[in-house]
């Protein structure tokens, strides 16, 4: 091991992943910033925009009142009415959000929308005439509801007032999905959100792939003669196995440590930016259809009547340790039985992740350890309405990874024990 520290390529290859995801903080926090600016814009536009129809209704009233038209006159002085409180409305909200008065704008959005949560048939939100779903708005409207008893800084989203969260359970076609996507794209602006955001990237298990790749060929190397590093060990009194469990585990603990410490990485750059912000931060997770309610019948997902909750981010983040240590247990082991037959350490990389991708597209068994790669879902629950299977759990996932992982362990120390060193 000792070896691979001493390893020019070792190094770069670690620099490379640390300003990989470096480049991906300064990403995310480029566009946030854009986000913040295009909302003082649009917000500054509704402002000029009332400012303009009021002046333009006022002028209309005083003509109407000087023709004797007093019907027009009383209509125009009543818009203009309602112009002048939409412009004090407006103002107040870009008082707020420039002073990041956070309260104030939870407090108008939920009195806006306690309407269309509490009685969806008298009043719905729409985007170009097609429906959003009434979970979005029961959720949006909790989640606002979480932010406010916490006191918390939302993730930045181009439309900050009366926005909305996204779900599942929402199928926009043409230009409205592309305008709902834009409408609820969302970006962390501090440390614990930022990470929160790149665990839906599949960092975590890319990022253990790159430790395997990086720690995981002691072994191989010398067995496939390679190098000859294991001559040393058959001349000493100590056991094959022996050296098979010592290489193992001190190149796993590498692997461990490694993947910790690009994961660490946003919150050390938010220290120097926005601080980490709060593990308070609400999470949505799905309960999805309940069985009991349909009998005998396929469960179908409803968002008038299908439940949910939110966890806080440290739930969220203690059963993703949870996850990525057996993750790293799981994909590490794949690496290392595969890179027992293939020579070089490129093609193993590319072959354990071909094998990883193709084992998340084949079946969607819960007992697949593939289906469990993808942390974010599987800690929302996001499968119990994708795929209405109440199976995909955080105990079945850690289950599936640590059997799969142990059996691929004991293929790994037979296929060690068949190979020879000449």
């Amino acid at each position: 091991m000792k070896k691979i520290w001493k390893r020019k390529g070792t190094w770069i290859a670690i620099f490379i992943c640390i300003f990989a995801i470096s480049a991906l903080y300064l990403f995310n926090k480029e566009a946030a910033r854009d986000m913040e600016e295009t909302n003082q814009n649009l917000i500054q536009n509704r402002i000029d925009q009332f400012h303009q129809w009021a002046a333009e209704a006022d002028a209309t009233a005083v003509k109407a009142k000087q023709e004797g038209d007093a019907a027009t006159a009383d209509e125009q002085a009543f818009m203009a009415d309602r112009f002048a409180k939409s412009i004090k409305k407006y103002e107040e909200l870009k008082i707020a959000y420039d002073s990041g008065d956070w309260d104030y704008i939870y407090s108008a959005d939920l009195e806006g929308m306690q309407l269309v949560v509490e009685n969806p048939q008298e009043a719905q939100v729409s985007i170009e005439e097609q429906r959003v779903d009434h979970f979005t708005l029961r959720a949006s409207y909790e989640e606002k509801q979480q932010l406010l008893e916490r006191g918390l800084i939302p993730l930045a989203q181009e439309v900050f007032f009366n926005s909305l969260m996204p779900t599942l359970y929402n199928e926009f076609t043409g230009y409205s999905a592309a305008q709902w996507e834009q409408m609820t794209e969302r970006y962390g602006t501090v440390g614990w959100n930022i990470l929160y955001q790149f665990t839906q990237y599949f960092l975590i298990p890319i990022t253990i792939l790159l430790g395997a790749f990086l720690f995981g060929n002691s072994v191989s190397s010398e067995s496939m003669r390679k190098k000859r590093g294991l001559h040393f060990f058959q001349v000493l009194p100590v056991s094959k196995g022996r050296v098979f469990i010592a290489k193992y585990l001190v190149s796993l603990i590498h692997t461990i440590l490694f993947t910790g410490m690009i994961l660490m990485i946003p919150l050390g750059l938010s220290l120097m930016d926005r601080g980490i912000g709060s593990l308070a931060y609400p999470v949505l997770v799905y309960d999805g259809p309940d069985p009991s309610a349909f009998g005998n019948r396929t469960p179908v997902p409803n968002g008038d009547y299908d439940t949910f909750h939110f966890i806080s981010l440290s739930d969220y983040f203690i059963q993703a340790l949870w996850m990525t240590l057996l993750m790293v247990f799981f994909i590490y082991t794949v690496y290392f039985f595969l890179s027992l037959w293939i020579r070089h350490a490129g093609a193993t990389l590319l072959v354990t992740g071909s094998v990883l991708f193709i084992g998340t597209m084949v079946g969607t068994s819960p007992w697949n350890p593939f289906q469990y790669l993808d942390v974010h879902r599987i800690l929302t629950q996001e499968n119990r309405v994708l795929l209405v299977d109440n199976r995909y759990t955080l105990q079945n996932g850690l289950l599936a990874l640590g059997l799969t992982g142990l059996v691929l362990w004991l293929l790994s120390f037979g296929k060690y024990h068949q190979l020879k060193v000449k």
